[in-house]
């Protein structure tokens, strides 16, 4: 199997990578995996724009390996929110995620435990983030200052693909998740492979009822 490792570090910390490396590295090999990558970066595990992690995950877009190998979970996120949107666009890319220090493989028990945990609370987390978003937007918009528009590329796929699957129009995503109706239109292809990937897994008919309308739903 073909796999990328991944190790972060934040510049506080006063790490080195290669104590990651140290672990991930001999775990690839007794495995059997071939490593055909190795992403390294230096930032806050909050940040979801980190170079090297951007580059990572546009290569499981490509499908150039099966599976990442990284430490531990904070290592590759510590926003519950932002990897949630992680581990479903993994699972759209088919890809999976290898933990050194825990079983996270969706296919055992232990593992959808962990990962509907990681759903709830991300799903509560987004709730209360979006309430304090829309107190901040009224109470700046009372007091005359010009709003612009939010910009975001954090999408959770196999929700939006969901949704789409139910017949929602993209305007209705768009305010419901607070994404930008434009975000979606140029994710279309990312939300069109989700939705086949939904599909072949729950058995669903091949016909997408989601409006591409203006009006939507």
């Amino acid at each position: 199997m073909k796999v990328a490792l991944y190790a972060r570090v934040s510049k506080e910390e006063g790490q080195t990578p290669e104590n990651q490396l140290d672990i991930i590295r001999p775990l690839a090999e007794k495995r059997g995996y071939e490593v055909v990558a190795e992403y390294v970066d230096r930032a806050s595990g909050k940040d979801a724009n980190r170079p090297k992690f951007a580059a990572m995950m546009e290569a499981a877009r490509n499908n150039e390996f099966e599976a990442i190998v990284a430490v531990r979970l904070d290592r590759v996120m510590r926003s519950l929110i932002q990897l949630h949107t992680i581990l479903q666009q993994l699972e759209v890319f088919k890809v999976s995620l290898i933990l050194s220090d825990m079983e996270f493989d969706p296919k055992t028990p232990n593992g959808k435990l962990t990962i509907n945990i990681i759903a709830s609370i991300a799903e509560w987390e987004r709730g209360m983030i979006s309430q304090r978003t829309k107190e901040g937007l009224a109470h700046r918009k009372a007091k005359g200052i010009k709003l612009g528009k939010a910009l975001r590329d954090d999408l959770p796929l196999l929700e939006i693909a969901h949704r789409r699957i139910e017949g929602w129009g993209w305007k209705r995503i768009a305010d419901t998740y607070g994404i930008p109706k434009s975000t979606l239109i140029g994710r279309k292809a990312d939300i069109d492979t989700a939705i086949e990937s939904v599909k072949g897994s729950d058995n669903l008919p091949t016909e997408n009822k989601g409006s591409d309308k203006e009006g939507g739903f």
